[in-house]
């Protein structure tokens, strides 16, 4: 029961069952759940930021973001201006309807945590976050190694 396939398909509904619960709840504030992580990461991030950097921090595609972005700001939660450093890059603003709606969306997004560890110990989170920490960098490693791999062979 320890197979690859059964991390994957519980780690798939977690993220699925997540995402369908924060759509839920972001819905009457008119957001998705890709606004609603947008805005989120800019709430903790810092309320300004490159797109660039964005696509990067989130690991998603340039696509995927620009689309974002474009209804954030048709919906007025961002303004996006030319970076004066390269005119080629934009810089992404929070403006103060995002930052007026930024509780609501940090406790959406509280929300799920608690859903996610009712009957759960602290112990027992710790072990899991340790865990999950230590996956994680196993997979950071391999993609690393697989980066190297590719340079040296080029």
């Amino acid at each position: 029961m320890s197979e690859i396939k059964y991390i994957w398909l519980h780690a798939h509904n977690m993220l699925r069952s997540a995402r369908q619960i924060i759509n839920e709840n972001l819905r009457p504030l008119d957001l998705s759940s890709a606004e609603g992580n947008i805005l989120l990461h800019l709430f903790t991030q810092g309320q300004e930021m490159g797109q660039e950097q964005l696509v990067a921090q989130l690991d998603v595609s340039k696509a995927a973001i620009s689309r974002t972005l474009n209804s954030l700001e048709t919906k007025g939660y961002i303004v996006r201006q030319r970076d004066p450093d390269d005119y080629r890059a934009h810089r992404i603003r929070m403006t103060d309807k995002a930052l007026e709606i930024g509780p609501a969306v940090e406790q959406i997004y509280n929300h799920i945590f608690t859903l996610a560890v009712q009957g759960i110990s602290q112990d027992e989170l710790d072990g899991f976050m340790a865990l999950f920490n230590r996956i994680s960098e196993n997979f950071i490693g391999e993609q690393v190694t697989s980066y190297q791999e590719d340079r040296d062979a080029a």
